[in-house]
């Protein structure tokens, strides 16, 4: 070969890589953009229940299955995400969940009942799921692996940054303008990423075909999670097992959910890997994460919802609540990756867990003295909340053999991700019930003569009979309510310092060699 051959392959291998380099920014910008406009579908929701009943004609309750059923489905869409990338490629499934996304939130535009807003929540899920793991791929593939840490830090914030800051934007819209809003504004961003992606990442066509698609699972896994989701959904609602509806339901899941089980471990190529469970590390290691990430994704849905409706304040202030998680969960969060190289997986998990039950221990929520008095105990759950999921992910992922990694990991966060629906739901039917206990004692506590006296004070100041009996129950649901909620945040309190327990005593040191 000549040296002017040579020297124009040199320089052709150095423009490609210059091409290359420069793609990186467009490729890196658009993956992570498309990411937080689903993260922001998923979290913007978390402040304006109300807002979302008035429009769709229903209760604050039944408005909140726009969240549940968003997290049913994202988690469909982590566990899809494997085949679909060995079907079509990352490029066209990233832009797939593009088209796919802003078609859930036109959809959700043109929705006025809760029924189809249930659907249109459901699209953007699946969406939303599938670009959890494709994007953490892509910007590791194309990373070097120099900046792999770089790379985790701009895929784990274009997740948790909109989560955490979007109630606060979608209550800002919803008392400005109108909550729909936030749907149109996913269309244009969606749009822009895919835009970047179709012009910055070179085509990867799979050039072997998948596995046999696991359609019987698929079936059964989306079948008794709805089944499921109905049971947990309006259980409180029908009267639990009392009702027939819900027991007919309840036998629909349990069928479906086990027939789920058996057929993906016997199944040649399964959609989710639960062989994993049976590992000591990754079975009790992802029931901890489970339990950790439900309840916080349970407190996140339900302070705002009691801001809003039992202490009048506006969506604004309900989404305002939690952004002090934000202060301190992101920086702790990006941390971690360097923190876990110096201490013990299980001392940090341990310590985690015990921040949560110190954090809900020392929770104020007290409607005399403001939201101010709910800041410290939120910046100490962000702290938490920024520890939960590198040292447990570490231990999960600690005996899974390098091949499985991927499938181990994809198993994982479905479980995780499934797991909060049930979080979610037990969590505000626990909140729900006591406080109808506490009003219902309240009551029969009162005396004729405190009554009377309230009466009398009442007709001083002009109020009439009906004005003061509305004051009084309206203060004995307020004070119901909080108590109440008082008593959740100390059995949660409780529960995260067992599982604090369970992490010292229960867990496995990981290998060295492990995940």
């Amino acid at each position: 070969m000549s040296v002017s051959s040579s020297t124009r392959e040199l320089d052709a291998r150095s423009r490609a890589g210059r091409k290359n380099e420069v793609a990186l920014v467009p490729m890196t910008i658009g993956a992570c953009l498309g990411l937080a406009a689903g993260s922001f579908c998923g979290g913007s929701l978390q402040s304006i229940y109300p807002y979302v009943a008035g429009r769709l004609a229903t209760s604050s309750d039944h408005a909140l299955w726009t969240l549940t059923y968003f997290l049913i489905h994202w988690a469909l869409g982590i566990a899809l995400m494997p085949w679909f990338a060995r079907k079509l490629g990352f490029k066209r499934l990233f832009l797939a969940s593009m088209v796919m996304l802003a078609i859930g939130a036109g959809m959700g535009i043109l929705s006025h009942s809760l029924m189809t807003m249930l659907v249109a929540r459901g699209v953007q899920g699946i969406s939303s799921g599938l670009l959890v793991p494709l994007v953490q791929t892509l910007l590791l593939r194309h990373f070097p692996k120099r900046h792999h840490t770089l790379a985790t830090a701009l895929w784990s914030n274009s997740m948790l940054v909109p989560f955490f800051f979007g109630p606060a934007f979608g209550g800002w819209l919803a008392v400005n303008y109108d909550w729909i809003d936030l749907f149109w504004l996913v269309i244009p961003f969606a749009l822009l990423a895919f835009v970047l992606i179709r012009v910055s990442l070179p085509e990867d066509r799979p050039t072997a075909p998948p596995p046999p698609f696991d359609l019987v699972g698929l079936a059964l896994l989306w079948l008794g999670l709805i089944a499921l989701q109905i049971v947990l959904n309006q259980g409180e609602q029908f009267g639990w097992f009392g009702s027939p509806f819900i027991q007919r339901y309840t036998v629909a899941a349990i069928l479906l959910l086990g027939c789920f089980i058996i057929w993906e471990l016997t199944s040649e190529a399964p959609l989710l890997e639960l062989r994993f469970v049976s590992n000591r590390n990754f079975g009790f290691g992802l029931l901890l994460l489970c339990l950790g990430w439900s309840i916080f994704v349970g407190w996140s849905s339900i302070l705002p919802l009691w801001t809003e409706v039992d202490l009048g304040y506006n969506g604004w202030w309900g989404g305002v609540l939690l952004i002090p998680l934000a202060l301190t969960a992101i920086p702790v969060a990006s941390a971690m990756g360097r923190i876990a190289r110096h201490v013990s997986l299980r001392m940090l998990a341990a310590l985690c867990f015990l921040l949560f039950a110190i954090a809900f221990a020392m929770a104020v929520y007290n409607p005399e003295i403001g939201l101010a008095a709910t800041v410290p105990s939120e910046l100490l759950q962000g702290i938490a909340v920024g520890m939960l999921f590198v040292p447990l992910t570490m231990i999960i992922l600690s005996e899974i053999p390098a091949d499985d990694l991927a499938a181990a990991s994809t198993t994982s966060n479905f479980i995780r991700l499934a797991s909060d629906i049930v979080g979610v739901t037990m969590l505000q039917t626990l909140w729900q019930r006591h406080t109808e206990s506490v009003a219902a004692l309240t009551r029969s506590a009162m005396s004729e003569s405190l009554v009377r006296q309230a009466l009398a004070h009442a007709r001083q100041d002009g109020m009439s009979h009906a004005q003061t009996m509305a004051m009084i129950a309206g203060r004995l649901q307020l004070d119901a309510s909080t108590w109440s909620l008082d008593d959740a945040l100390r059995l949660s309190a409780w529960i995260c310092l067992g599982a604090a327990a369970v992490s010292l005593v229960v867990l496995k040191k990981p290998r060295p060699q492990g995940g």
